[in-house]
């Protein structure tokens, strides 16, 4: 996975080097949903707010790369 800073959303962006599909339905039962689409959803995962977008990229609101690598690591591994 790729995790850079986002230029314009004062977020970590987390991409997967292969296109993935992440299961909705995991995050759901591990985290506190916020906001849930079809194709995307957003939750608060260990008081962060992360969305998580179907094809696997995520957008985690964070100031520390170690953080967002962190948490891209434990939602992949969902």
């Amino acid at each position: 996975m790729i995790v850079r800073k986002c230029r314009t959303k004062g977020a970590y962006e987390a991409i997967p080097k292969k296109i993935m599909n992440l299961d909705f339905n995991k995050l759901r039962n591990k985290s506190e949903v916020i906001a849930d689409l079809p194709i995307l959803i957003i939750i608060k995962y260990e008081n962060i707010k992360v969305t998580c977008y179907k094809n696997g990229k995520l957008l985690i609101k964070t100031d520390s790369q170690e953080t967002a690598e962190k948490i891209a690591k434990e939602i992949y591994e969902l």
